[in-house]
């Protein structure tokens, strides 16, 4: 949009946070995930960042794996136009509320930063390095985001 109407590549810088976005699902947000989606508030917030509605990246990771919080259904977005999100759907036979989560990607990190870099684009800004997963615990590697990002550009 922006270089479309004029905007100086240089003058762009592209996003990548590194933590996530959670939301409580309700039974009017029915069940396919997809945005947009009805929401009511902000999801629980994480163990490490304890801020509801917010959750970093490895916070996001144990979820994925995590038998014990529910099953998360996990969808990549090959058009690239919602980007990675998770979610459980409300439960109406129980009435537990469901959770949406909205997050970055090392592959998605990797994807902004080689458009920034074709675009001729002034760079990226990583939103911030205590989110990203510094102990490597999702996949061995310390920092996957800003290393995946690190490397495109």
């Amino acid at each position: 949009y922006w270089l479309e109407h004029g905007t100086p590549g240089n003058k762009i810088v592209v996003g990548i946070p590194t933590f996530a976005r959670t939301w409580k699902l309700t039974a009017d947000s029915q069940i396919s995930g997809v945005p947009p989606i009805v929401t009511e508030g902000a999801g629980l917030e994480g163990p490490h960042t304890a801020i509801p509605g917010l959750l970093s990246y490895a916070e996001v990771c144990a979820r994925l794996t995590e038998s014990s919080v529910g099953r998360l259904r996990r969808v990549s977005d090959p058009s690239k136009k919602y980007g990675s999100y998770a979610y459980q759907p409300y439960d109406s036979n129980t009435g537990k509320e469901g959770i949406w989560i909205g997050y970055e990607e090392p592959d998605t990190a990797g994807n902004k930063a080689s458009y920034a870099k074709a675009k001729g684009l002034g760079g990226v800004a990583i939103w911030d390095l205590s989110t990203d997963d510094f102990r490597g615990t999702c996949t061995g590697d310390k920092y996957p985001i800003v290393k995946a990002a690190k490397y495109k550009l």
